[in-house]
């Protein structure tokens, strides 16, 4: 196999053992396969299965957490399969998840009628609209993680759903106007590829969208600091229906469920919850 003389020093340890080990790897694999050299990747993202079984993948984890530790970047963003080593993952998310990879997590709320799958699909927007689990039109569509967001990174991950007038997907949310009725349903339980999270309701508002003046809740998922954080909390705390009690604090993973409200023109219904630990 060719190597350009920057790809051979490489090889030869320049950047130190864990990178010539890699460059080792790569010709092994080329070779196997008759490459003649190696060509530079140039789609934005890949995506790699590593839910094959854990004797099968745990050399490819300690991989992973070598070139981690040894500080090497990885230069394309890519998606994988989930890691199947926590036990808390329910298997049936590991289930839907097999059979459309968009699908990464699942919502329920105890007594309401709450209790659906949340897909993902960030390259597309508002894919799920008017989609079903299957991609197949649907008028009522499916709950979908706003594609600004990062399931895994975000601070404040947006969660959209169709307010039907059978009750169905977010129209439950509406019925968090009446504080009785969140004193009832405080609580939110997120299952995602790593893990179960239960989610305490802070706030919950009504408000205008696309009004060029309106509270934008939809644009919140990464803090850049504190300040903006903290903005963010106030902001939802004077618009909130009622007191709750509780707040959040910088670092707090927040959760943000939206729907549509038909009080008002271009009405939105929020709740806003942040994760604790059971």
């Amino acid at each position: 196999m060719q190597l350009t003389p920057e790809q051979q020093a490489l090889l030869d340890g320049k950047e130190g053992e864990i990178m010539a080990k890699i460059v080792k790897t790569l010709v092994m694999y080329g070779e196997a396969f008759g490459a003649e050299r190696m060509v530079p990747v140039t789609s934005t993202y890949g995506h790699t299965v590593i839910s094959f079984g854990l004797n099968v993948m745990k050399p490819i984890y300690e991989l992973y957490d070598t070139l981690i530790d040894a500080g090497i970047p990885e230069g394309q963003k890519f998606t994988a399969d989930p890691k199947p080593l926590d036990p808390k993952v329910p298997s049936g998310l590991l289930a839907l998840h097999e059979k459309n990879p968009d699908c990464v997590a699942w919502i329920s709320i105890e007594g309401t009628v709450i209790d659906y799958p949340v897909m993902y699909r960030p390259g597309q927007k508002n894919y799920y609209l008017h989609r079903d689990f299957n991609g197949n039109h649907a008028s009522a569509g499916a709950l979908f993680i706003a594609e600004n967001c990062d399931p895994d990174d975000s601070d404040n991950v947006i969660i959209y759903g169709h307010h039907m007038n059978s009750g169905k997907m977010f129209a439950a949310l509406n019925k968090y106007k009446k504080q009785s009725f969140y004193e009832e349903h405080s609580r939110i339980v997120y299952e995602t590829l790593h893990g179960s999270e239960t989610y305490e309701i802070l706030f919950a508002f009504t408000t205008p969208v696309y009004t060029g003046h309106d509270f934008a809740y939809y644009a919140f998922s990464k803090a850049n600091s504190e300040e903006e954080y903290n903005a963010f909390i106030s902001a939802c705390r004077e618009r909130a229906l009622y007191d709750t009690g509780v707040t959040a604090r910088y670092g707090d993973k927040l959760l943000t469920l939206s729907t549509c409200e038909y009080s008002q023109k271009n009405g939105r219904m929020v709740v806003v919850a942040r994760r604790i630990n059971e």
